[in-house]
């Protein structure tokens, strides 16, 4: 029989532990390394849909004695204005230098003390532009000399000669510039440079990693600026950007008729990708089990994590979360107060459907969050394909057509933003349809916490591991087709204003 009070130790600590935070106890379970590159002297952007473990993989950094870590959560920058939250943003970085500093070198080095000091007076002025105007027109009055040439009837005492002599004369002149904060932030690029190349020498010559969080709080339309100037500040120093952002809700750069402004994947800074796709759905259920048992380690529970569990429960409760750490975690913790509550005797797979309806709330109310000014529109797309797919053609998947999505590129944003917010989930980014018909297709699965009940009638359900005896997925090509076309027009006859801004992969 299951133990209520081991459980409830298990609950407990998954509950303290779910919403990562620099103190947070749990362990970023990585099979892929990823620790291990994010260590390495590069520029990184961590992608990861909300509860991915984005944070919790960037601030094991903070627990590595080694590293010099400079952590800032963007998300309290989020209602700042351009260029306001550059110099909100730099000025913490420049008092968190000076803290780093401070902590690990300030009372044996009297030039580090003069840097920490040096610094705080930087912060200062970083300060004062806050209050300044974005954008001001100045008046500079200047005064040049001129010279002009008169004839002076001058005689020579010797000879008496005559001669000419140059006369100076003054004219004032009137200039009028324009001056912004973001220039004068610019300007002052080499000096902030020279504090972090100073620093690294006090922190034995070290790397200092620059942990950007949340970084798609940040209004997309000024997230390449935004990021152009922390990767200017970066080169040829030991500064290093570490972001973390969920993948679509990005415009890391843009690119404009002089130049490109931000930064380049693949060229000036490297991804981590944490999305788990469900079509590797094996390698996913031994990815979140880990996740179990190391909570169960952690929390001194002692239990077989299997025996929670009946029929299907499992699997259902690893599709039910659609790939996502956190959302596994969040239904397990619902699940298993039932269990200790006596409400439920074992998790099975109706029961977890039942818990993700009843957790779709919370998940519309991050959606809401983060789509920020988008959310219309992606309301609107979601509406149109869950009619599609749930109500016409009941089933729980879709394919989409490769060429099409070339084709329709804010038909294909809306789809990426609405996996991006764990509403629509990836099964196959690369599959063809039953019976073929040549083309190449992604393979996309509804949230089940969108289904109206448990128990739909005259439903069928695809699941990620389907095969028929010949290994094929059939059941899985066989999905109904989203035409990218009618959605369109779907789209146009609501009256809805698009508004989706298309992210890197868009413009490229």
């Amino acid at each position: 029989m299951l133990s209520q009070v081991e459980i409830a130790k298990l609950i407990n600590y998954i509950e303290e532990n779910l919403r990562t935070t620099t103190k947070t106890q749990n362990t970023f379970i990585d099979p892929q390394g990823f620790l291990d590159r994010l260590k390495t002297k590069q520029n990184h952007v961590v992608f990861g849909r909300r509860g991915a473990g984005k944070s919790l993989l960037t601030t094991s950094l903070l627990k590595d004695d080694s590293t010099n870590v400079i952590y800032i959560n963007l998300e309290d920058f989020k209602d700042i204005s351009f260029p306001n939250i550059i110099i909100r943003v730099l000025s913490k970085l420049i008092d968190e230098l000076r803290m780093l500093t401070k902590q690990k070198t300030y009372w044996f080095n009297l030039k580090a003390f003069r840097l920490c000091r040096n610094l705080g007076k930087e912060k200062r002025n970083i300060d004062k532009l806050i209050s300044e105007p974005d954008q001001v027109q100045k008046d500079i009055r200047t005064r040049e000399e001129l010279s002009a040439k008169s004839k002076a009837q001058m005689k020579n005492v010797a000879g008496g000669v005559e001669s000419q002599v140059g006369v100076k004369t003054e004219e004032e002149i009137q200039k009028s510039i324009v001056e912004n904060k973001l220039e004068e932030l610019r300007k002052e690029l080499t000096s902030y440079k020279s504090y972090f190349e100073d620093a690294s020498y006090f922190l034995k010559s070290a790397p200092i990693f620059l942990i950007l969080d949340d970084f798609y709080f940040i209004p997309k339309t000024i997230q390449p600026e935004f990021i152009d100037y922390f990767h200017r500040l970066t080169k040829d120093t030991d500064l290093f950007v570490k972001v973390a952002t969920i993948k679509h809700r990005s415009k890391l750069y843009k690119q404009t008729q002089q130049s490109y402004i931000g930064t380049e994947v693949g060229a000036d800074i490297l991804d981590i990708d944490l999305d788990y796709t469900l079509d590797k759905f094996s390698t996913l259920k031994s990815f979140m089990h880990n996740l179990l048992e190391e909570a169960k380690r952690k929390s001194g529970a002692n239990i077989e994590v299997n025996t929670l569990f009946m029929g299907d429960g499992f699997s259902q409760l690893c599709l039910a979360s659609g790939g996502v750490p956190r959302d596994f975690l969040s239904l397990f913790v619902n699940l298993g107060n039932k269990l200790i509550s006596g409400e439920l005797h074992s998790i099975g797979k109706i029961q977890v459907t039942d818990s993700a309806i009843e957790n779709i709330g919370n998940k519309m109310g991050s959606f809401k969050t983060d789509s920020a000014e988008e959310r219309e529109a992606l309301e609107t797309y979601l509406g149109e394909i869950r009619n599609y797919v749930y109500t016409e053609k009941r089933t729980n998947t879709f394919l989409v057509s490769k060429p099409e999505l070339e084709v329709f590129p804010f038909e294909r944003q809306a789809i990426r933003e609405l996996v991006d917010l764990r509403l629509v989930h990836l099964l196959n980014h690369n599959t063809s349809c039953a019976p073929s018909d040549g083309k190449r297709y992604e393979a996309y699965m509804l949230d089940i916490g969108l289904y109206e009940n448990s128990r739909p009638r005259n439903f069928n359900q695809t699941e990620p591991d389907d095969i028929d005896e010949n290994a094929r997925k059939d059941k899985l090509r066989s999905s109904p087709k989203l035409a990218l076309q009618k959605l369109k027009d779907k789209i146009t006859e609501t009256g809805v204003s698009n508004g989706l801004q298309l992210s890197d992969e868009g413009n490229s």
